[in-house]
């Protein structure tokens, strides 16, 4: 509020004020004053506040952009200028579909966090961010906009993926296979990680000169185009013999004189600039890593030391496939230093292990030096099992499979193991390499997907989908022992009363509440499904005639009859049921349930809270 100098003299004018009014007055204009202050020293400290965050990004409901700050600005390239008031800049148009439905979703009022996926820089570039969002209402209660918080993960993202990828190349080492298959893969692997248009090892040959072993990417060239000798010629002066010869890595532009040879060639593959890595084994020097970009200057001091470490690794890896006098022992406990490893004689003694090993197992190894395996025995897995495996290795093949294990605490642990017979120069077994990569999370994970898939969620009852494939499996039973069945459907009587009068939460409590009650009334070898809403369904197996299923209904009728006691109210809810006997009624498992189901409608018109078996009058 502005105040004028009429109006404040008006306002102490002595005519119109009594007693302590010009005071009250004056307190009145200081409250407005310091509260206006503090409004003020709020909103700087929220602009504060936004330049330190990480990318916060807001968009209205038509997913124009409204709010785009400096770490933003930083990350994606755009200024806020270029993005206010239109869609966002970053999303490629093969990831618009998915984005929409990640809006639509947060203008809907859900929330989420963590969503993990691949976008592109303004330059062109791409970038791996993790988006967290929630939806923003107005003082109404309406949702108006969407705000997220955007977290570049590109370098950890690139970190996973090469780790990954060098693992693999532990394991193509372990078995067998050769150089070139390996320089390949490698090749094809860094250009899906950090997504150059080309990627090449080149490695120095017996002549002393240095070509192109692999490559990789959209930009491939001829390898004649990269071919020269080691030595004191002009040509030497190329970042990829200067990083042989010196040791050290070479960053360059193609416009620069080392590239004059090749600066024509490069251009015409759209190649701007280069970094050259040596590999290295105690600095032996045997070849380089080479990664070219479509822009200049592409390589900051960032992404030098990723890709230093990277070619360290390499080197290693590399070596290890090189090096051929290396006891294939020896080679193999290296190339599995990242997984749990121990090895054996020929008897199965175990005769050294890893800290890997003593990590995943909890076995020091001055506990199991001397030992068999079997001391990890978890009783999952039969003698046949065990049988198996050791024809398979005294034959001298390799045995890939997973077993549980279990820790000197007692606890339990999948591996994905690996038992690699070696031969001494005669041929025979002296010994067996065991590699566990340990994948308890991944099945823990993979039985947690299977139970979301088969499973519903609020009564942990068998889904519509298990449900199917077990009526189908007891109607084989059946038909093959000449037996019946039942199929009985179950509806809560006027259940949408309570999510009307006492709301969703108390009808999920009374939906739970049910299903317990419900698992008592049947046999194990009864199926009992919640088929959706407030509708149960049962398989009833091994019956002689339909007054079996009578039996159950009324065991049901009588337990639901009792009060429901949630929190510090008491619910009363009937059901309705209909049932249908095979193989009178049907034969298939769809027309069984549809009767069932029509039974059980016909037992709502006929008043509710009874049961009703199907009969043809009711088609």
């Amino acid at each position: 509020m502005q105040v004028t100098s009429l109006d404040l003299a008006e306002a102490i004018n002595p005519a119109t004020l009594e007693g302590g009014a010009i005071s009250g007055m004056t307190k009145d204009i200081t409250a407005h004053k310091r509260a206006g202050e503090a409004i003020q020293e709020t909103n700087h400290t929220l602009q504060a506040f936004m330049q330190a965050s990480p990318a916060i990004i807001a968009l209205d409901a038509d997913g124009c952009v409204t709010m785009w700050n400096s770490a933003a600005e930083r990350i994606f390239g755009w200024n806020k200028e270029e993005v206010l008031g239109h869609h966002l800049p970053f999303v490629t148009d093969n990831k618009q579909e998915v984005f929409l439905t990640l809006c639509k979703r947060a203008l809907s009022g859900e929330s989420f966090m963590g969503i993990e996926v691949r976008q592109q820089k303004r330059d062109g570039s791409p970038i791996d961010i993790s988006i967290s969002a929630a939806p923003v209402r107005n003082a109404q209660g309406n949702i108006k906009a969407v705000i997220g918080v955007v977290d570049d993960v590109t370098e950890r993202k690139r970190t996973q993926a090469v780790e990954a990828s060098l693992y693999e190349i532990d394991r193509l080492v372990l078995q067998g296979r050769t150089l070139d298959f390996i320089l390949s893969y490698l090749c094809k692997c860094l250009v899906d990680i950090l997504a150059y248009p080309l990627v090449c090892i080149c490695m120095k040959e017996e002549d002393g000169s240095v070509g192109i072993s692999a490559q990789g990417g959209t930009h491939v060239v001829h390898p004649r185009n990269l071919h020269v000798l080691c030595n004191n010629t002009s040509e030497c002066r190329c970042p990829t013999i200067l990083a042989i010869r010196k040791g050290y890595t070479r960053t360059s532009d193609m416009q620069e004189p080392a590239f004059l040879k090749y600066r024509e060639h490069g251009c015409s593959y759209e190649l701007q600039s280069s970094i050259s890595l040596p590999l290295c084994i105690q600095r032996k020097r045997f070849g380089t890593l080479n990664l070219y970009a479509l822009k200049p200057n592409a390589f900051d001091a960032k992404t030098v030391r990723l890709l230093e470490n990277l070619a360290k690794r390499m080197s290693v890896v590399l070596s290890m496939a090189i090096d051929q006098q290396i006891l294939h022992l020896q080679g193999t406990a290296m190339a599995s230093i990242a997984h749990a490893v121990f090895i054996t004689d020929c008897n199965g003694r175990i005769k050294w292990v890893n800290k890997a090993f003593t990590r995943l197992s909890g076995y020091p190894a001055e506990e199991v030096y001397g030992q068999t395996p079997c001391l990890l025995k978890s009783g999952k897995h039969d003698t046949s099992f065990y049988q198996s495996i050791w024809q398979t290795i005294l034959s001298g093949e390799v045995w890939r499979g997973e077993i549980v294990n279990r820790r000197k605490d007692g606890g339990f642990y999948t591996v994905q193991q690996t038992i690699t017979p070696l031969r001494n120069i005669q041929g025979k077994v002296v010994h067996f390499v065991a590699v566990h990569e340990d994948i308890t999370d991944k099945k823990q994970s993979e039985a947690h997907i299977h139970y979301m898939a088969y499973y519903d969620t609020l009564t942990n009852l068998p889904n519509r989908s298990l449900f199917y494939d077990r009526l189908q499996h007891e109607l084989v039973h059946a038909h093959r022992n000449e037996r019946m069945l039942a199929v009985m459907f179950l509806d809560l009587d006027r259940f949408k009363v309570i999510n009307d009068t006492l709301g969703h939460t108390y009808g999920d409590l009374v939906l739970k509440a049910v299903a317990e009650r419900l698992k008592g009334c049947v046999r194990e070898s009864d199926t009992i499904s919640r088929w959706g809403g407030d509708e149960f369904i049962f398989i009833i197996t091994n019956i002689t005639q339909p007054q079996d299923v009578a039996f159950i209904a009324h065991k049901i009728f009588n337990e639901m009859s009792s009060p429901f006691q949630l929190e510090e109210r008491k619910v009363y809810i009937t059901p309705t049921i209909g049932i249908a006997v095979y193989p009178f009624d049907a034969s298939d498992a769809e027309n069984l349930i549809k009767k069932a189901d029509t039974a059980m409608y016909h037992g709502k018109e006929r008043g509710r809270n009874t049961f009703k078996f199907y009969t043809q009058d009711y088609e």
